[in-house]
């Protein structure tokens, strides 16, 4: 009983690709925002 992609949104092909979208977007914000933090500070 397992199912493949059906699971999935329908940009990401695989379970890896989408840890891999999902770690590389709070990666990016935590970059942006210690950014923002030096910036304004």
């Amino acid at each position: 009983m397992t199912q493949k992609s059906t699971d999935l949104p329908p940009f990401a092909r695989s379970w890896r690709q989408l840890y891999s979208i999902v770690i590389g977007s709070l990666l990016l914000e935590i970059i942006l925002f210690y950014g923002f933090m030096r910036y304004f500070s």
